[in-house]
């Protein structure tokens, strides 16, 4: 279970967390359109992100496809790198996650949020959750706002075990853009 299902953010999507899945989002999503890309094992925007685009246009191909592709550049796409720098080698001394984000979208250059149901402009906010899903701990909460890139750090406690160790990076407005990174894997 994620740390994140704990989290209660303010959502700016018209959305339920649990209950509707964040396709909602696209202003040109219609029932017809969900449940075709859901027979297809699509459900999220993340995931339609994720994919070529002509392997999209072929899972579309008789939908808005046009509309579609416009809508999805409103959203980021978050690439996010991990450096782990220990300080001390017994483990004595807290250790530095440094954290290095970026959109990658070519045609976004802007930090506003896409929030066509809210009533008011809304700039894009995330938070950078570190903790250990095994024990629940939470060793550290960020809140960052950024429009290209950005490098930022946080602090590892000392004599804390990475077993089980997590970055989440979570939207304060986008549903289901959660993601997940384990810093064991970086040790």
């Amino acid at each position: 279970m994620s740390i994140v299902n704990n989290i209660s953010l303010p959502i700016m999507q018209g959305l339920w967390r649990n209950r509707d899945s964040s396709l909602w989002m696209l202003p040109c999503m219609n029932s017809d359109l969900v449940s075709s890309l859901g027979k297809r094992g699509i459900s999220s925007v993340l995931q339609l992100l994720s994919l070529p685009r002509a392997t999209l246009q072929a899972l579309v191909k008789d939908l808005p496809a046009p509309q579609l592709y416009q809508d999805l550049q409103h959203f980021p796409h978050v690439i996010v790198k991990l450096k782990l720098q220990r300080r001390d080698p017994e483990g004595m001394k807290a250790s530095i996650l440094n954290i290095k984000l970026e959109k990658i979208n070519s045609q976004r250059k802007t930090s506003r949020a896409f929030t066509p149901r809210f009533p008011k402009v809304k700039e894009e906010a995330w938070w950078l959750v570190l903790g250990n899903i095994s024990t629940s701990e939470l060793y550290a909460l960020k809140r960052i706002s950024f429009s290209g890139r950005l490098v930022t750090h946080m602090e590892i406690p000392s004599q804390t075990s990475l077993q089980g160790m997590k970055l989440i990076l979570v939207s304060d407005c986008y549903l289901g853009f959660e993601q997940e990174h384990s810093i064991g894997e970086y040790s």
